[in-house]
């Protein structure tokens, strides 16, 4: 019995070790251009911070990436939600979309945030301080409305 669970162990610590060579399809960081919502005229102090602090992990190219982003298989897990999140909005492509696509996308943060969707409850276990008071949703809400309207002019 304890011959067999020896050999399990090692067997498992092989596979762990082998998958570290699985390359994980986390995108390296870019640094910031004239392309991202940091240089746009529509977004400024705090409301900039808490999109830095609670959205650009997943929604930019600028991703502070934790400890355990170089280990699979949660490499893969972190790989798969940036580039999803990146493919829904990336703030740091904000200056390549159209206004319309611009207006979408201010729409879809009033809806995800307002919602509570966003940011994700799996990300918030880890990122306490990226979770949104009431205050911040306001903030971001507002900020929301005011962006399309300056966009509408």
């Amino acid at each position: 019995m304890m011959k067999a669970v020896k050999i399990i162990l090692v067997a498992l610590a092989v596979v762990f070790i082998a998958i570290q060579f699985i390359p994980s399809g986390i995108p390296e960081n870019k640094p910031e251009d004239k392309k991202s919502i940091v240089n746009s005229n529509l977004v400024t102090g705090p409301v900039l911070e808490q999109l830095r602090k609670s959205c650009f992990d997943c929604h930019s190219n600028q991703v502070q990436l934790p400890w355990y982003s170089k280990l699979a298989p949660s490499s893969w897990l972190l790989a798969d939600h940036i580039n999803d999140g990146k493919s829904h909005l990336n703030f740091s492509e904000w200056n390549d979309y159209s206004n319309r696509e611009i207006i979408g996308l201010l729409e879809e943060i009033k809806d995800e945030v307002g919602s509570g969707n966003m940011p994700l409850k799996s990300y918030l276990l880890i990122h306490r301080d990226a979770k949104l008071n009431s205050e911040e949703i306001s903030a971001l809400l507002t900020w929301a409305d005011e962006a399309t309207a300056k966009i509408l002019k």
